[in-house]
Order: C-alpha cells, then structure tokens, then sequence
C-alpha cells in the first residue's frame, strides 16, 4: 500500500488508525460526529426506510448512523477484511465486495448513495468513474452525499500538510487542489448544498442526479 510512512501501520493496526481517527477529528467533535457527516444529510433528504449504498464502507462505522435510522444500507468495499470487520460489527449491514469505479449493482437500486473520506484516495480518471458510476445507481430524484479532504485555510493548513504527508497518498495531496463542486457536475451531478468544517479542511455536499442527456 504506498503512501505516507505511517500509512501501512494505520491500516495494519487497528488501535493506531483509530487513534488517528480520533485526533484528526477533534475539531469536529470526536469519531461519532465525523462518521456521521455525510448520513446526516442524506438521511434529512430521503424517505424513512430508504436503500442507502455506502460506498467503500470500509469497516462499516460510516453505516452505523444509516442502519441506526432504519435504511436498508448495503456496504460496498474492495477489501475482504475490512467487509469482515464491517459484518462482524453490523449485522444488518449488506456486503457487497468489488470496486467502487464498477459496482456490480444493478442501475437506479438506490435512493440515496454516501462517500465519506473515500474519494481522495482514487486518482483523476478512476474518481470521476466512481462518481460516474454512482449517478447510475442512484434511482431519479435520489441523493449523493460526500464527505473528503478540502484544502484547510490558515489554522489547519500545517497540521492538514503534516496528516497528508504521514498518512496519505500523492491522490491525497492532489485531491485538495480540485474543484470538487466543478468534478461533480461533470460526472452527472447536480449539487445542493455544500459546508466547509474543521478550519476548512473537510468539505461536505449534498446532489442529486442530473437528467440524462
């Protein structure tokens, strides 16, 4: 797994990526707080009961809110151990293995599709066949909601450069130049509400698909 020098042990260590977790995420509020970003927007825009796709859930903590409130939530990830974890640890949650870029997931079966922290971990070509992708499994007048990496202003700038360099990969780095707003209108999105939090260092959206062509 290339990236920073501490990378490797993050993810081979549970108790060290959660540490990380916990710190980074101190000017939201703690863990709890990050991990829901992006469901609570989704869940305020969808019906109860909604079928919700986690994208690269990972170990499924993003999920948890979705599943608390009562959507029917699937889990999509590349990583068996992590969906391991992630079904170990909900139950309810639906596991799905294979790539984000090509889910094997029927068009328009969801309502609502999340992406917390994931995106910046994809290069340019492969990102924009993720978000892509997603506009065709998001069923008409679904949501998207995002939550990733946005360049911090002056008081998270170093700690943000100093998390990126240890932690991260070069897609990272580069993630923070990108217009994010400009890459989802391209890839079929229609963006309703955006937030900037934590200094500037995350951004969160809100969109719906846009009508075909």
């Amino acid at each position: 797994m290339a990236g920073g020098p501490l990378r490797r042990l993050a993810y081979r260590h549970r108790w060290i990526y959660d540490s990380v977790t916990a710190v980074s995420s101190l000017p939201l509020g703690g863990p709890a707080r990050l991990r829901r970003l992006a469901a609570d927007w989704l869940l305020a825009a969808l019906p109860p009961g909604a079928r919700v796709l986690d994208l690269c859930c990972g170990s499924g903590e993003a999920a948890a809110p979705l599943l608390a409130a009562g959507a029917q939530v699937t889990g999509l990830d590349i990583a068996p151990r992590a969906l391991e974890l992630a079904g170990r640890r909900h139950p309810t949650l639906t596991l799905v293995q294979g790539l984000a870029e090509d889910p094997p997931l029927a068009p328009a079966s969801f309502d609502g599709i999340q992406l917390s922290l994931a995106l910046h971990e994809f290069p340019d070509q492969e990102r924009r066949q993720l978000l892509r992708a997603a506009r065709r499994l998001v069923s008409p007048g679904g949501r998207l909601a995002l939550v990733d990496l946005h360049a911090a202003g002056p008081l998270m700038h170093l700690p943000q450069q100093l998390f990126c360099s240890l932690f991260e990969t070069e897609t990272a780095t580069a993630f923070l130049a990108l217009d994010l707003g400009q890459e989802l209108q391209s890839c079929g999105w229609r963006p309703l509400r955006h937030e900037l939090l934590a200094g500037g260092a995350l951004q969160r959206w809100l969109a719906e698909p846009l009508p075909p062509p």
